[in-house]
């Protein structure tokens, strides 16, 4: 069959597919990645085939939440907000919707549009699976369009999931107090406002197939996942973390423990990262027993004038291969990274500080339930109280065990490999007749 994956142009998005469209051409079939074209170099340079649907001058630039909200748009989102009434224990799963997920959805899906609006994305999208024919299309949770490009040419489709399923979770949330005695919901729910747009471009309705897909491909870690009620696919997270030759100080394995400093790609790419973390961190680290590899740029170093003798820094190295020679790793929460020092099985530390935080908080609070790890906020701890901390997770048995134990959840999962027959099966059983 001919699949086809849609991802937001960000290697946190692309990198989580990639062993599954791998496993799926390694079976016979036939793959393709869409996405904006500046993607379209790094899609190729991990062995797949890019499709860039639409040219690169008519779609904005990719910001996600780099991209500020209109004031009448904050204000529905506040309306929003108030009509979830969100509890103090999850206002950090709708903050990270609200903030980071629909702003990616409306980079190239204008929330304004009419159905006689051209939509530069979801046309170009359209076009193609209506020339190439795609029997399974398999699209990024930020991506909607997907929905609507598959069901015009009778595919199957599902969504692939980089993290938690905060869409159907607030969707679920919203329709329950729709549900509840009194007038209900003043404002629409966010999601469907973002899909009515081109749904009815190309006649169709924002059903519960075009906001979630037929089913969905989930390769979270299951004690980690939100409760919903739609058809999924579990999938065990394969670490993919990008391509890059081995520096030869890998080789072996280190004398003495070894730490994974990282704050993430995505940030450095989309947000500044803090200063002051990051500075907090390498004092923290110092004089630690142990060798920490931190992978900041020169942008993150600025304003470092000494290194404290136990750091290494490298620009980039793939976490897939450092993780296996650490005993921990701290970094900034990004679920990529979290799933994938927990299918090395080391315990870990998200750090944090201010507000742009993006999944950190939901990350750490999972960890620190789960006893895999801990979180630390550099406004609230000192870096005494930091160092504390770290040296807890580095030391004492019960981090490491339930590391383990967060480790062996994830090897309950299928693989890629093994979930191909139930994609098959679905393919076979939901896509339409192809039009």
């Amino acid at each position: 069959m001919r699949v086809l994956f849609t991802v937001w142009p960000a290697t946190a998005h692309l990198y989580p597919v990639v062993p599954l469209a791998w496993a799926l051409q390694s079976a016979g079939h036939e793959v393709c990645v869409a996405s904006h074209p500046a993607l379209a170099p790094t899609i190729t340079s991990v062995g797949l085939t890019a499709v860039s649907p639409a040219d690169e001058r008519l779609l904005p630039p990719p910001t996600g939440a780099g991209k500020p909200f209109s004031p009448e748009a904050w204000q529905a989102l506040e309306d929003v907000t108030r009509t979830l009434a969100v509890e103090p224990a999850d206002h950090d799963l709708w903050r990270f919707q609200r903030d980071y997920m629909l702003p990616a959805i409306r980079d190239f899906h204008p929330v304004d549009a009419t159905a006689g609006t051209p939509q530069p994305w979801l046309d170009g999208l359209v076009e193609f699976c209506r020339s190439w024919r795609p029997d399974l299309v398999l699209w990024d949770p930020t991506m909607p369009s997907s929905a609507v490009a598959a069901r015009t040419v009778g595919a199957a489709h599902a969504r692939f999931l980089w993290g938690l399923d905060h869409f159907a979770w607030s969707v679920d949330r919203f329709t329950a107090r729709r549900n509840e005695p009194g007038d209900g919901p003043a404002v629409e729910e966010p999601l469907i406002a973002s899909v009515r747009p081109m749904a009815e471009r190309y006649g169709l309705e924002p059903d519960d197939e075009l906001l979630f897909g037929q089913w969905t491909v989930d390769p979270m870690p299951a004690p980690m996942r939100l409760p919903t009620t739609r058809r999924t696919v579990p999938m065990r997270w394969v670490p993919y973390t990008g391509p890059d030759t081995l520096p030869d100080w890998l080789w072996a394995r280190p004398e003495r423990p070894r730490v994974a400093l990282t704050l993430g790609a995505s940030m450095r790419a989309f947000r500044k990262d803090s200063e002051s973390l990051v500075g907090d961190l390498l004092e923290t680290v110092a004089g630690l027993d142990a060798e920490v590899v931190a992978t900041f740029d020169a942008t993150q170093l600025t304003g470092i004038e000494r290194l404290p003798g136990n750091v290494r820094t490298v620009d980039y190295v793939p976490l897939a291969a450092l993780l296996p020679t650490c005993t921990a790793a701290i970094h900034h929460g990004g679920y990529g990274t979290l799933c994938a020092v927990a299918a090395a099985g080391l315990p870990q530390v998200v750090a944090m500080d201010g507000d742009e935080v993006m999944e950190g908080p939901i990350s750490g609070r999972f960890l620190t339930d789960s006893g895999a790890g801990l979180t630390l906020r550099r406004e609230e701890l000192s870096v005494a109280g930091m160092r504390e901390q770290l040296e807890r997770v580095l030391n004492e048995p019960s981090f490491r065990k339930n590391a383990a134990a967060v480790h062996a959840d994830m090897l309950a999962a299928p693989g890629p490999t093994e979930i191909i027959p139930a994609l098959e099966r679905l393919t076979a059983s939901l896509g339409g007749a192809k039009k």
